[in-house]
Formats: C-alpha cells, structure tokens, sequence
C-alpha cells in the first residue's frame, strides 16, 4: 500500500537480544498500520456520505460520487483489487462498476475525484503496494477539504515509514496533525512521528512528543506514549 534506508538506528543490537524498540514495533506494527488505515478510511467514507447529502448539482461531481458509492462494498470487504480495477462481471443501472483508478482519471479535478484518490492510497497500503499509495495520496492533497488533506497526508506518514523512508514520514505525520480537529486524534500522529524519531536516535524530539501526548491525557495513546519514556530511559513526571 523503493524506500530509503534508516538514517541510523536507535540501538546497536544483537539477534538475541532486539532493542525495546524493535520489540515494541513487532508486536503493534500491524495494529498501529490497521488502525491507521481504517482512520482514512472514516473520513473519506464520512466525505462521501457529506457529498449525497449535498447533493450537489454539478453533473461530473454526481457521478463521480455515484461510482465512488458502487465501489464501497469491494472496500468493505477487503476486495482491494477490485476496488482499484473495478468489476466488469457486474452492472449496475446498465453501467460498469469502474474501479477508483479509473474514477480518479475520468473525474479528475472534482472534489470526489480526490476521494477516490484517498480511497485508493489506503487500497495500495493494505496491498503493500507503497509507492503506489504514496502515489494517490499526493493526488488527494490536491483537496480543498481538511478532513481529505488529513487522511492523505496520514496516509503519506504510513506508507513513507513503511518504506523506511522516516524522515518523510515524520513530515506527513505532523501535517495530518494538523489537520485534526479532536486532540485525541491528533495524538494519533504525534505518537506515530514520536516512533519514527525514535527509529532514527532522535530521542529529545520523541520526548517532547510523548510528553506533549501524556499532557493531553486526552487518547488511547497515553500509556504508550509513557512506554515510549521508558524505553528512552527518561522520568515520567
């Protein structure tokens, strides 16, 4: 859903003995990667949702909203490829069912064509196709919308730290938060940019942000982030 290599690493370690880190990564990485995901995908499916209720009267916006709805139910069911590519076994009104791909080429610049293009960045990241997220998500920062602009640029942040690219992730990660509104979200992405500077022997910096999350007190994130201390040896106040 081809990178660069780690800058340097936290810790020196032996095969026997992983650091805290790299233990911790282990075990919440997928979690961490899911969750992040399914956080693109609630906003772009609560934008689309706004788009019906508009209903706006442009012509191209409308069906671009109405082939972006035909493809959900691919989404939803973890059909990726399908989703991207479309499903030429099925008709719906006497219309293809055409695939986000192809949405965001034939509505390109449109409103919802930059859904679509968020919809297809999160496809490829579920598909470990990296660059190809990091692709769609570029598209989608084309946006006027702050809730689209989040999940691109949140996108962005996984599929960069996923290539080992951390630097560029750490940037995306603080644009999407940003973006967010409710702290707790925004905590989301201070503590995903804390890991990454911790991945790279930045530890004041993910000090800052851990405390900065522990302060909040205000997401899911603060015992990790008390973790976080704890693995770079630092006092919890």
């Amino acid at each position: 859903m081809k990178a660069t290599v780690e800058k340097k690493q936290v810790e020196q370690v032996t095969e026997k003995e992983p650091s805290a880190l790299q233990q911790f990564i282990e075990r919440n990485q997928k979690a961490i990667n899911i969750g992040a995901g399914a956080v693109i995908l609630l906003v772009a499916l609560i934008f689309v949702i706004r788009y019906f209720v508009l209903k706006s009267e442009e012509e191209k916006e409308i069906k671009a909203s109405v082939a972006i709805s035909r493809i959900l139910p691919y989404i939803e069911n973890a059909q990726y490829e399908l989703a991207l590519r479309g499903d030429k076994t099925k008709k719906v009104r006497g219309e293809e069912v055409i695939g986000l791909v192809d949405i965001v080429r034939k509505y390109k610049g449109v409103a919802p064509s930059y859904v679509a293009a968020l919809y297809a960045g999160n496809c490829y990241l579920q598909l470990e196709k990296y660059s190809d997220a990091v692709e769609y998500f570029k598209i989608a920062l084309d946006s006027k919308s702050n809730i689209v602009l989040e999940g691109a640029t949140a996108g962005l942040g996984v599929a960069y730290e996923s290539m080992g690219n951390f630097q560029e992730a750490i940037k995306f990660y603080e644009m999407a938060s940003r973006y967010a509104l409710p702290i707790g979200v925004k905590d989301r992405y201070l503590f995903f940019q804390a890991l990454c500077f911790e991945k790279i022997g930045e530890k004041k910096k993910a000090e800052k942000l851990y405390r900065t999350i522990i302060g909040d007190n205000q997401s899911e994130f603060v015992n990790e982030a008390k973790a976080g201390l704890v693995r770079l040896g630092t006092i919890i106040e």
